[in-house]
């Protein structure tokens, strides 16, 4: 009952991915960071001579979690009936409880991109601009686009016969399921962040990589950049870099600029992390092609010299975002706790969601207590998946 609830609530999770399911959880804590790999699509060599390259699979993090609610039940509230125990405690609790995990999912996740589309006003255009991007960089699976219920109300005013219905999705995402368009289901979201941007100027330095022998004096790539100088720096600010542009999924090169998003505040020393940006150099230098360095998702050419940025957002204003991504773009997995010594346990799972229910008794106060937990891990393995659009207020 419990995790229906918890489930019903939690539409930004639906349709995800699990990359690590609990069978490969033993002896990992809560609150832990661990690895999810990028597969490396290789190089591709002209004639018909084989040179074979070493694998360079990307490791990225994701974290081990949990949200929790309890309350306390007397003996004379052990008398209600089923009906009074979902109305008083698993709807509230239990939405309680999903609107909790979800924002954290949110939060940790919305970000993780490298393409943005900005707009002074929420329409079908921008709709269809930040589909494409990832249509651009062979992004080909299911898409999904979440924005708040603000924005999609102002665009559905314009023209709702546009949004083309989908069975399937309907029954999956429900009241919040608008319809099919620019390629991606439309669902509206409450509780995606508000940007207010403020800062003016991002310093972005990474580690050259130089090439090999007639290569020696050339710089080939970075090592992966997952931070950025940003002083007053807000999380969901996101700059562009001249120069840089987005390697699809496939390992090609493409004219899609890249995009620097802010994924934390900046901290006391000014740093600002960021989704990893991994830049190659993509060019013929002294007869030798040069591409596909260090499994990349960014590349430049031989007239690119240092990491410029520039602020895609108006300081002083502010911006709805929202999020257009392949399905499973979004790595998360729920979890069964061991049993409480003592107490009686059941756990719950609905459309991969799981909730652990415990009951454990205080006798001599004639009081029972119930906890509901739900241990989650989510992230974003490859922000080439997603896409972020801002809509100014």
């Amino acid at each position: 009952m419990v995790a229906a609830v918890v489930s019903d609530q939690m539409d930004y999770v639906k349709k995800s991915k699990s990359y690590l399911p609990e069978s490969e959880l033993k002896n990992k804590k809560y609150g832990r960071t661990y690895t999810v790999y990028i597969p490396d699509p290789g190089k591709v060599k002209d004639g018909l001579v084989a040179e074979p390259d070493a694998i360079e699979e990307v490791e990225m993090s994701i974290k081990l979690e949990n949200k929790n609610t309890s309350c306390e039940i007397d003996a004379w509230n052990e008398l209600t009936d089923l009906e009074d125990f979902k109305k008083e405690i698993a709807i509230p609790r239990g939405t309680k409880l999903a609107k909790s995990v979800q924002k954290e999912v949110i939060d940790s996740t919305v970000f993780q991109s490298v393409q943005a589309t900005v707009t002074s006003a929420a329409n079908f255009a921008s709709l269809s601009d930040v589909s494409n991007k990832l249509e651009e960089v062979a992004v080909g699976g299911v898409k999904v686009m979440f924005n708040s219920p603000t924005v999609n109300g102002k665009i559905a005013a314009a023209g709702l016969s546009n949004f083309i219905p989908d069975t399937i999705q309907k029954e999956i995402y429900g009241k919040n399921y608008l319809g099919e368009y620019a390629n991606a289901s439309q669902i509206s979201l409450a509780g995606l962040p508000i940007v207010k941007a403020g800062a003016s100027a991002c310093t972005i330095t990474g580690t050259a990589i130089s090439g090999e022998d007639t290569l020696s004096g050339t710089v080939v790539g970075y090592e992966p950049i997952t931070a950025v100088t940003c002083a007053g720096g807000k999380k969901g600010e996101a700059f562009s870099i001249a120069g840089l542009k987005v390697v699809d999924v496939n390992g090609m090169p493409t004219d899609q600029d890249y995009t620097v998003i802010l994924a934390s505040d900046a901290d006391n020393s000014n740093k600002c992390a960021i989704a990893p940006i991994r830049a190659t150099l993509n060019a013929t230098v002294s007869g030798v092609k040069v591409d596909n360095v260090g499994n990349p998702n960014a590349w430049f050419d031989t007239s690119f010299s240092s990491f410029s940025a520039t602020p895609l957002l108006t300081s002083g204003n502010s911006y709805y975002v929202g999020v257009c991504r392949e399905e499973d773009a979004l790595a998360f997995d729920t979890y069964k706790f061991a049993d409480l010594p003592g107490s009686e346990n059941s756990t719950e799972t609905v459309d991969g969601v799981s909730v652990k229910m415990s009951e454990y008794g205080d006798g001599l106060n004639m009081k029972s207590f119930v906890r509901l937990d739900c241990p989650f891990a989510a992230g974003v393995p490859d922000a080439r998946r997603q896409a972020v659009l801002y809509v100014q207020k």
